[in-house]
């Protein structure tokens, strides 16, 4: 099996990719509030362990690396939400190898 090939079986996680909406209440603008924009099944991947402390030095301890089917329109001003935790999405990076697939590099949402 080529090492380029990405393994369907491993979109097993689901996740919701919500975007950011403004909404007026009487006119008073209030905080934006998700809309989800696309529900399907992913490859999440975190920070591992050998890789943890570097990960602390850099800040990126609370990432995550999403792997989903490709999907037209998402952007980095959208939210993941997985295993109830919100992640902001920082980079979308489409066709990820030529596979079909789109990765994206995501940050927790401080609670």
């Amino acid at each position: 099996m080529s090492r380029m090939k990405f393994d369907f079986s491993k979109l097993n996680q689901p996740i919701t990719i919500n975007e950011l909406k403004n909404v007026s209440n009487n006119g008073n603008p209030t905080k934006p509030h998700p809309v989800t924009f696309y529900e399907c099944f992913a490859h999440v991947e975190t920070v591992s362990l050998k890789d943890y402390e570097t990960s602390i030095q850099t800040g990126t301890q609370h990432n995550i690396k999403v792997f989903i089917r490709n999907y037209p329109g998402i952007t980095n001003k959208m939210q993941i939400n997985c295993n109830g935790q919100d992640y902001n999405i920082n980079q979308v990076l489409f066709d990820y190898r030529q596979s079909g697939f789109t990765v994206l590099i995501a940050s927790e949402v401080t609670r």
